[in-house]
C-alpha cells in the first residue's frame, strides 16, 4: 500500500520541536535559507508562538508526527506597513519536487487573504530556480535583484525580491 502524502496543517505548538529539527536540516544545507543552523529552540518557539497566537499564516507539512516542511507569513508591527507580509518556507530534501511546497504556500496565501493582507513579499536566492518557479506559479512577480545579498564561505549570492498582490 503506498504511503499517504504528507498533510498540510495549521501550526501546532506541540510540533515546534519537530519544526526546529526541520529548520536545522534545511539550514545545514547552507544554500536555501540565510541561516546555516537553526536558531536556538527557545527563539523558534517564541517566533512560532507569536505567529500562532496572532492567527498569522503558519502551516506545517507533517508526515506522521514529523514536520517535513513549513510556510509562514509574518507582518511588521508598524501599522503603516502591516498590509504586507513576509514569507518564509522550507522543505526537507526528500519532500521536494512533489507539489508539497505548492500546497504549503497556497495554504499560507489563502490564510493571509482571509485575514486581510494585501501583499506578500519574499527573497529567494537567484540560484534556487525550483523555488522561483514555484513562486511564479503561485502568482509572485519579480521586482528586483539585490546583488551580493549574502556572502558565505567567500561566495556571494544574489537575492531575487518577489511580491504577490492578494
Amino acid at each position: 500500500m503506498p504511503k499517504a502524502a504528507p498533510d498540510v496543517i495549521y501550526a501546532r505548538k506541540d510540533l515546534i520541536p519537530s519544526l526546529w529539527q526541520a529548520i536545522d536540516t534545511v539550514a545545514r544545507e547552507e544554500i536555501y535559507i540565510e541561516r546555516v543552523e537553526a536558531p536556538p529552540l527557545a527563539e523558534t518557539e517564541a517566533f512560532q508562538h507569536k505567529l500562532i497566537d496572532q492567527n498569522w499564516p503558519v502551516y506545517y507539512a507533517i508526515d506522521g508526527d514529523q514536520v517535513v516542511g513549513w510556510a509562514d507569513i509574518s507582518f511588521p508591527t508598524n501599522p503603516r506597513l502591516a498590509h504586507r507580509g513576509f514569507l518564509g518556507m522550507g522543505l526537507l530534501p526528500a519532500y521536494r519536487g512533489q507539489g508539497l511546497g505548492r500546497r504549503l504556500l497556497q495554504a499560507a496565501l489563502d490564510h493571509a487573504r482571509q485575514i486581510g493582507a494585501e501583499k506578500v513579499e519574499l527573497s529567494v536566492y537567484t540560484t534556487n530556480t525550483p523555488a522561483i518557479a514555484l513562486y511564479q506559479g503561485c502568482g509572485f512577480s519579480a521586482i528586483g535583484v539585490i546583488r551580493h545579498y549574502r556572502k558565505h564561505k567567500g561566495v556571494y549570492y544574489d537575492a531575487l525580491e518577489m511580491e504577490c498582490f492578494l
